[in-house]
């Protein structure tokens, strides 16, 4: 019998968010789960778990030892360092207590910081390599937004990353890890790795893998994975608000045992990106100006991306700027926008369903950023705030975005939540009785994962120019720890600019 352990530990980290990482942003904004709950909640589901068990339920000669899966779907400033210690002292727990193993498969982000913990990521896989000894095979997923050390790249044996965006590949990426980790269990594969370090740090808004600079990327990546000797090709466009001395883009390749291969396709693709950082640019249409344009068309819904304020980029989820231009502009068509509040939630909910009331809400939780707005509305509806992906993107994955009131002024639908909730789907307001299709306007606070539920019946996709947390305009983020020199803050004519740039190889004989 085979016997694989399998786990899950991740967040997306902001440096720039005041809120720190805590337990409810895995509790009610993500999951938390243990032993065989994960087997029982994520089989099944498009997610790396989900992925990585299609590959071993059919065969009666593997067992999975599901350890522990931690993850939020709304990332938040630097993870509190006593959760992180408790949540990894608990996986290793259970990983000592799995008996013999023949590998070990991680799902992992690759962009997570703990208090006083820049790597968290690196820290994971370190510890579990550690714990299971050199020779134990081991591998990871993470997503396309991951900041890949060598740290990371040296705890494992091979790392697959997400190659679209907006993620739908997350069951691929949980599969063919799955799949590289027992062809190296099985001896049939010795993977080596490259790895190509950018000092670069690129807005999510044109990195998209359907259009634009970084899907002439991906293809190459495609092209490449799908060739001679390459058990995995990735690239990752980074998580750009890491303020740290250690970030940037990178490439990754996995060859069968050839490091010479491994390490010439990883800089060809390394130079491609590079080449292309520029047109990264994000343009923005002004607030008011699309606005108007959602007004005045016959056309609907326009779906605004409010990515500075986007729960999967670490922001607050609280941004009111663009409530506050509806109703200074007495918008009169159907819209539907979202904040996170929990005190008006609870105001909401002692007032009743049916009941006016006045509130000063959002702009609580990031000051330097937001500020509140004061709304008069009717009380529609109450929820438990679950609610469950439908699309491409975790299908099947039910998320919680805390208690959940709708406030209605007149055509304007605004949901409050106790807690940010990843806005990828429009289940977010479907699970409420909102149709996003059948509003004028429709706000999602994601810069791009949401595009593949939202595009198929979307009028128009703009980006209005809003502040926020995760604002594309990077360099008017107040960068204080991150390693420099570094694109888009600093010109710079070659990728192997040090102290990020570089080539790191892997060579396990």
């Amino acid at each position: 019998m085979i016997r694989i352990a399998v786990g899950d530990f991740k967040q997306e980290t902001n440096s720039f968010s005041p809120v720190p990482g805590d337990r409810p942003h895995f509790e009610q904004s993500g999951y938390l789960l243990r032993g065989a709950e994960i087997l029982d909640q994520l089989r099944g589901t498009a997610c790396e778990i989900g992925g990585a068990l299609r590959v071993t339920d059919p065969r009666p000669d593997i067992e999975v030892i599901p350890l522990l899966a931690a993850g939020t779907g709304a990332s938040a400033g630097p993870m509190r360092r006593a959760l992180f210690d408790a949540l990894l002292g608990e996986m290793l727990d259970r990983l000592r207590a799995a008996g013999p193993l023949n590998g070990v498969y991680m799902s992992t982000h690759g962009a997570m910081v703990a208090e006083g913990l820049d790597d968290a990521t690196g820290q994971v896989l370190r510890a579990i390599r550690d714990a299971v000894g050199p020779a134990l095979p081991v591998t990871a997923s993470c997503d396309l937004h991951a900041n890949v050390t060598p740290r990371m790249a040296n705890a494992v044996d091979a790392i697959v990353g997400y190659q679209t965006f907006p993620h739908v590949d997350l069951d691929r990426a949980g599969g063919r890890a799955m799949e590289i980790l027992l062809a190296t269990v099985a001896g049939a594969v010795r993977p080596t790795t490259a790895l190509c370090r950018l000092p670069a740090v690129l807005p999510g808004e044109n990195g998209g893998t359907v259009e634009g600079p970084f899907s002439e990327v991906m293809r190459e990546v495609l092209a490449l994975e799908s060739g001679p000797g390459v058990l995995s090709a990735s690239a990752f466009s980074v998580q750009p608000w890491l303020d740290l001395p250690d970030v940037g883009c990178s490439v990754l390749v996995v060859t069968d045992g050839d490091a010479a291969l491994a390490r010439t396709h990883a800089g060809r693709i390394a130079d491609l990106f590079w080449d292309r950082r520029h047109r990264f640019a994000v343009t923005r249409t002004p607030l008011r100006e699309a606005l108007r344009r959602a007004l005045q068309s016959d056309r609907r819904p326009f779906v605004l991306s409010d990515g500075p304020d986007a729960p999967s980029s670490g922001s607050t989820g609280d941004s009111t700027e663009i409530l506050k231009a509806l109703l200074d502009t007495k918008f009169n068509r159907t819209a539907l926008l979202n904040v996170v509040d929990a005190d008006v939630v609870q105001r909401a909910i002692r007032a009743g369903v049916g009941r006016t009331l006045t509130v000063s809400v959002g702009g609580k939780l990031a000051p330097a950023f937001f500020s509140p707005v004061e709304f008069t509305g009717t009380v529609r509806t109450i929820s438990d705030g679950r609610f469950t992906h439908r699309g491409p993107g975790y299908r099947g994955v039910e998320f919680q975005r805390g208690r959940t009131v709708v406030l209605q002024i007149g055509p304007i639908s605004l949901v409050v939540s106790e807690q940010p909730a990843l806005q990828w789907d429009p289940e977010f307001y479907r699970s409420l009785g909102l149709e996003p299709a059948d509003a004028q306007l429709v706000v999602a606070k994601s810069p791009t994962g949401f595009r593949a539920a939202y595009a198929p019946f979307a009028a128009e996709i703009l980006i209005p120019d809003v502040r926020g947390i995760a604002s594309p305009d990077l360099p008017s983020l107040p960068w204080s720890r991150i390693g420099r020199p570094i694109h888009p803050l600093d010109a710079l004519k070659d990728w192997r600019t040090p102290p990020i740039g570089g080539v790191y190889v892997k060579d396990k004989r």
